[in-house]
């Protein structure tokens, strides 16, 4: 194995923006597995490491660096040509050997004769949880950080949907992973990259909104008149409106295309059970009394309401079915396009164990995540216009509320009116369906807000107003 100084990691791991263990001292990083690709100088390696804390379970990371003769290594996304080579290897499906297993690649979608990375290759910007590499901008892969055992869910589902022909994700052309033999002797794998074809001219959904709300928020008029709200918005932000039609219909035409009964075990569709029901009201339980424990005043008066609404969850007699679903949907997950909107990063929330993220889920889960996005959007635009509570966030505020409820109603029509093309999917009546989508919202704004509470205490008001909304609502019908 090439001589990595792992010290050298201590000191930049921690800086970058897709490391898990902030805030948690580094007691020491192995190197699992490394294997390198280009002798350089310097050398081109790929490796695998185990960083171990002073507190909690070790992590797996997956690190491309460029090691020096000394074995000071830096990251090979410093420096994205080095990296133009990832395209060759993919389309000849190459193997690179490590000390104990192999890294091996492949390219189902890509010509051999031709393979990408021949002309250019960037990095895209600062990404939260993966790196991004663009090569001959036709070609993006994603490189997984942090890692573990078993399959990645954003791989899997960009191979699942791209066999079925789902129009509305980049088709996958590639991929990579470290393969092994598992001390118990069953081979293991752990899935390192993901390649499909780049969108050029693509707008990020959220990036997409914000703009379009901006200009809603331009065009108010002194001398409209309250009562003409919801007309003016339906009138002013019709072209908005109407794209999140098409997206409701692309959200229901993934869930069909995810709940066929064709596919294999491990992705068809099942029943949702009393175990379903109950485990998903403790989730939601258990992140309202963590957040009660941290003495979040906020809340302690919406609480028995929330536990009301969440506990009604038990009492459905049919509840559709769970199948593979997006898992973290929001309007950051999602591009429009000339053909339309497309979704991205299937990998379910970061912060979650990979079994959970790959787990079977009542699609009205990824309903619920777009929906909260919506109400993000509405007020994440009046941030970026005024102080909280300011006269003019005072004036704005009543479009903000009345734009997320035409867009929610819009949205949920048109994601209704398709996805009942697959019997049984959900529950034949909209109740169900109601209580469903209320526990899963809460069970996101819970989740929201603990984590603005900690980073963003201002937002915090935007989680919060969406639990009540979801109390209102319910007790308006």
């Amino acid at each position: 194995m090439i001589q990595i100084e792992t010290r050298a990691l201590h000191e930049w791991l921690p800086e970058k923006r897709w490391f898990g263990g902030k805030g948690r001292p580094i007691a020491s990083i192995d190197v699992v597995d490394a294997g390198t690709v280009e002798d350089g100088p310097p050398a081109l390696v790929l490796t695998v490491v185990e960083v171990h804390y002073e507190w909690g379970a070790p992590e797996l990371y997956h690190l491309p660096l460029l090691v020096d003769a000394d074995g000071s290594p830096r990251d090979a996304l410093d420096e994205p040509d080095r990296l133009r080579v990832f395209g060759d290897l993919m389309a000849h499906g190459s193997s690179i050997k490590g000390d104990l297993g192999v890294f091996q690649f492949g390219g189902p979608g890509l010509d051999p004769l031709s393979p990408p990375g021949s002309s250019s290759a960037r990095t895209m910007g600062a990404e939260q949880t993966n790196s991004s590499l663009v090569l001959d901008e036709h070609v993006i892969i994603k490189l997984f950080r942090r890692v573990a055992v078993g399959a990645n869910p954003d791989l899997e589902l960009a191979r699942l949907l791209t066999s079925e022909d789902f129009e509305h994700v980049p088709p996958h052309v590639g991929e990579f992973a470290y393969e092994r033999e598992g001390d118990d002797g069953e081979s293991l794998r752990i899935d390192l990259g993901l390649a499909q074809h780049f969108l050029r001219e693509a707008k990020e959904g959220w990036t997409d909104v914000l703009r379009r709300l901006h200009e809603l928020y331009d065009a108010i008029d002194p001398e409209d008149a309250t009562e003409d709200i919801h007309f003016l918005i339906e009138e002013r932000a019709r072209k908005l409106l109407q794209n999140l039609d098409d997206l409701g219909d692309v959200t229901a035409s993934l869930h069909v295309t995810l709940a066929k009964e064709e596919h294999e075990p491990e992705y068809a569709p099942e029943p949702v059970d009393e175990f379903d029901l109950r485990e998903w009201v403790n989730r939601a339980l258990q992140s309202l009394d963590a957040l009660l424990a941290e003495e979040t005043a906020e809340l302690e008066h919406l609480a028995p309401a929330v536990r009301d609404r969440i506990g009604r969850l038990t009492e459905l007699e049919h509840a559709g079915q769970k199948t593979r679903v997006h898992g973290d949907y929001h309007l950051g997950q999602v591009l429009r396009t000339v053909r339309g909107w497309m979704i991205i990063d299937f990998e379910g929330e970061p912060a979650r164990p990979l079994d959970e993220r790959a787990a079977k889920q009542s699609p009205l889960r990824d309903v619920a995540g777009m929906l909260r996005s919506f109400s993000y959007a509405a007020v994440a635009a009046l941030f970026e216009r005024c102080e909280i509570d300011s006269d003019e966030w005072k004036r704005l505020e009543p479009w903000a509320i009345m734009w997320e409820e035409i867009a929610r109603e819009r949205f949920l029509n048109a994601y209704l009116t398709r996805v009942h093309e697959r019997r049984f999917l959900l529950p034949a009546d909209r109740e169900p369906i109601d209580v469903m989508l209320d526990v899963f919202e809460i069970d996101k704004a819970l989740y929201e807000l603990g984590y603005e509470r900690r980073h963003r205490p201002d937002w915090a008001r935007i989680p919060l107003r969406g639990i009540a909304r979801v109390i209102e609502r319910g007790e308006s019908t």
